[in-house]
Order: C-alpha cells, then sequence, then structure tokens
C-alpha cells in the first residue's frame, strides 16, 4: 500500500474516532465516509439509507476475459460506536461525543474498509467485489438490513475482520466452524398486584417468583449438560419501588442469554421460559417477555477460513487456531447464513486494553494489515 494512501486511511480513523455515534443514529458517520470515497475514488457509491456500499465492476470480459470465471465477493466492515466515556485528554484525537466513543474499533474497520476501496481503484480486480459498510453492529440489527444484498448481488463469499486484544500483535486469528457466540437479550416481567405493605397477603408479590427463577437458573447452568459453551448472565432485576408503604405488584428480570451453538441458546431460553411460567402460576402472576439485541452464531465455512489462512501465509503472518468460540457475539454470522464467508481476527496484543473499555483504542497498525490480506482474498 502506498504511504499516501495509508496516510490517509489512518487520518480518515481518527476523524471517525472523533465524531462517534451510535447505533441506529450513524448518519454523520455514514457521510464522513462517503465523503472521503467520492473524494479520492472514482468507484460507484450506493446508498441505501442507514448504510451504503461502493461497488467494484470488471471490465469488459474483452478487456479482461477470466472477469466471468469469478463470482462476485463482498467484504463488510461496521461503523457504530459505544455508550462509553473517553477522556478528552487520552488521545489527540479524542472523542468530541460526550459519553460516546469508539471502544470497539469499527472506526479502524471502516477505515481499513476504504482503504481496500483505495487499492481496487488504483489497481483493479478480476471480479466484481462490493464494499458494505454497516451501521448498528452493536445491537445486531445492521446485518439484517445489509444482508438482502447478498442474493441480490449473487454474492458467493464475504469476509470481514475484528481485531481483539489478549492475542500477539499483528497476529491473523481463525476458527473454522463457530468463531463467535449467538446471544440474545431476554426480559421477563411479572406481573401480579400492588397492596400496603402492613398486609401483603392481599396483593401477588413477585419477588419470591423472581428470586426462584435466579436459583432454577444458577443451578441449571452447573447441572446441565450442553454440548458447548451456554451462559445465562443476569443484567438486571427490578421489583417494585422504594416505597416502604407498597408491596411491590411488578418486576422483571433481564438476561443475556449466550450460547455457541443457536441451537443449544433456543433450548436454554425454553428452559427459562418453562420455569418462569411454572413460578409465576405458582405465585398467581402474568408473564411477558421482550427481546433486544438478537445475535447468532457467527459460523466460518471451511474453505473461506482456508483462504484466508492462505491469505496470512503469503503475507508472512503469524497465525492463531482459536480452539474455542470467542464469548462476544457478532452479527456477521447473518451474512454467513446466506453466502460461504469468514470472520477473522487481528490481534492488538496480548496485554493490550480489551474492546469495550475506556483504555483501548483500535491500532493504527493494523490499517494496512487488514488492507493486505483483503487483497489476497480478491
Amino acid at each position: 500500500m502506498k504511504k499516501e494512501n495509508r496516510d490517509k486511511i489512518v487520518a480518515l480513523r481518527h476523524d471517525l474516532h472523533c465524531h462517534p455515534e451510535l447505533s441506529m443514529q450513524e448518519q454523520e458517520t455514514k457521510n464522513r465516509l462517503i465523503t472521503f470515497i467520492k473524494e479520492n475514488i472514482q468507484l460507484e457509491v450506493i446508498d441505501r439509507g442507514n448504510w451504503f456500499y461502493v461497488q467494484y465492476t470488471t471490465k469488459r470480459q474483452s478487456e479482461m476475459p477470466e472477469a466471468d470465471t469469478k463470482p462476485p465477493i463482498a467484504f463488510r466492515a461496521d461503523f457504530d460506536a459505544l455508550p462509553i466515556l473517553e477522556d478528552a485528554e487520552s488521545l489527540p484525537y479524542a472523542s468530541e461525543n460526550p459519553g460516546v466513543s469508539h471502544k470497539c474499533g469499527h472506526d479502524g474497520h471502516a477505515s481499513a474498509l476504504a482503504g481496500l476501496a483505495l487499492e481496487l481503484d488504483a489497481n483493479g480486480a478480476d471480479r466484481d467485489v462490493y464494499l458494505i459498510f454497516q451501521h448498528a453492529e452493536e445491537i445486531g440489527r445492521g446485518a439484517q438490513e445489509c444482508v438482502p444484498l447478498i442474493k441480490e448481488k449473487k454474492i458467493a463469499e464475504i469476509y470481514g475482520f475484528h481485531n481483539w486484544s489478549g492475542f500477539p500483535k499483528g497476529a491473523v486469528v481463525l476458527r473454522e466452524g463457530v468463531s463467535q457466540c449467538a446471544s440474545r437479550g431476554l426480559t421477563i416481567t411479572f406481573t401480579g398486584k400492588k397492596s400496603h405493605a402492613s398486609i401483603p397477603e392481599q396483593g401477588k408479590n413477585p419477588s419470591v417468583a423472581i428470586a426462584k427463577l435466579i436459583l432454577y437458573v444458577q443451578n441449571l447452568l452447573q447441572a446441565t449438560t450442553f454440548e458447548q459453551l451456554v451462559l445465562a448472565t443476569i443484567v438486571n432485576v427490578e421489583i417494585g419501588t422504594k416505597d416502604f408503604g407498597i408491596s411491590a405488584g411488578e418486576g422483571e428480570i433481564s438476561f443475556t442469554l449466550r450460547a455457541a451453538l443457536q441451537r443449544e441458546l433456543d433450548e436454554l431460553e425454553q428452559m427459562i421460559r418453562t420455569q418462569a411460567e411454572k413460578f409465576a402460576a405458582e405465585e398467581g402472576l402474568q408473564l411477558s417477555y421482550a427481546y433486544d439485541d438478537p445475535f447468532p452464531e457467527t459460523a466460518n465455512d471451511a474453505k473461506a477460513i482456508e483462504r484466508v489462512r492462505n491469505a496470512a501465509e503469503k503475507l508472512h503472518l503469524p497465525v492463531v487456531e482459536l480452539t474455542e468460540p470467542l464469548r462476544a457475539s457478532e452479527d456477521f454470522g447473518y451474512y454467513t447464513k446466506e453466502c460461504p464467508g469468514a470472520m477473522f481476527y487481528l490481534g492488538n496484543g496480548e496485554d493490550y486494553p480489551a474492546l469495550h473499555t475506556p483504555e483501548y483504542d483500535f491500532r493504527d497498525e493494523l490499517l494496512e494489515l487488514a488492507v493486505n490480506i483483503f487483497r489476497k482474498l480478491i
């Protein structure tokens, strides 16, 4: 990659970092990316509202005879940020949006994909290439809006990368099959009847049912044998209000359910719902359910992962093979339900600050590395 282009995408990354936006609010981020591409590249940009893609189309067959022998390929990057406060003095390009920052590295992912656009514009390719700039990954909604493009353009394979701390700097981290867990947020609301705190027997307080459910889930995960990793993390419990004269009439408990296998995630949820209904019936309570942040399992195709492995070897990059899926979820799995593909990871360093922490910042050195791997995959 030419130094001029490398410097451009580093500057772009810092610009995006200064102006982070939360999921489903990323219009300025999208516009900054589109402006960068239009000012530097001749490729076609197609705006789809919340997201956009860049299209590289091969030359006429007479000029490039092998063009139609390779089906289209796609690369995807996300560009939303997180509700995490960043110290304004921590970086010269620190977030200017209070309470919001790029603490998952999506500023780097999007800038790397813009770098691939620069390379395609300068050097071309022997197949059609689609660069998907996706919103709202953090809440599991963005990919669902973008994924129809796979069938629309007859895309045959898709790739993405994520930076990851805890692995050697610059290492390419791979896993065939499931590389990241499926997850979803589940909130169960128990509705009973308020009463005066001096006569609780005249009401229907959900406290006992919720307490039973907490203990049940704790014992379930210890006693039940699942094939692979399964977790149910309690993230919030609310029962009544802090009014000492009122016995609560409503309460809710929220879980993040997580599993390496989608079917085991569904089994876990059904177990919890069945028991919640039992406890609610015992206490004369009504139940309702709400869902948030749904993520599928990210399942990597064997041939696609082998292609990434080969690309890393040609670039003389160290390869780390994951022995089990990463627990964190990623909505890239929606794409690999539609066509073969792979999500790979680039190491930030074994002791580098973890993602989703105030101390984290994307490593600029990974930008060119990602672009080089993408180029090899084309």
